[in-house]
């Protein structure tokens, strides 16, 4: 196992899921999985998430989200990937 590499710069997924404070919907998950596409391929391997973000029934979407672009990434690697998790 090599030496922790965390990016300098984080992203976080707070709006991921929030339709009261950010307006989301499911028809948003393209554009959200192009946006962490082009993160990661910058270097970007730091991410923010909670069971919290997201609402009503949508609540933990950003962990739901996260997850299936980690796995959907191409030649992905759960070892690229650092994840900061808020426990409310």
């Amino acid at each position: 196992m090599g030496p922790l590499t965390v990016s300098p710069m984080g992203f976080g997924t707070w709006a991921w899921g929030n339709q009261l404070l950010w307006g989301y919907q499911e028809s948003m998950d393209t554009d959200l999985q192009q946006t962490f596409n082009l993160a990661v391929e910058n270097g970007i391997n730091l991410f923010d998430t909670a069971d919290s973000y997201g609402t009503g029934r949508l609540n933990g979407q950003s962990e739901k989200l996260l997850g299936k672009f980690i796995q959907e990434f191409p030649g992905w690697y759960l070892s690229w990937f650092h994840l900061l998790r808020c426990i409310d």
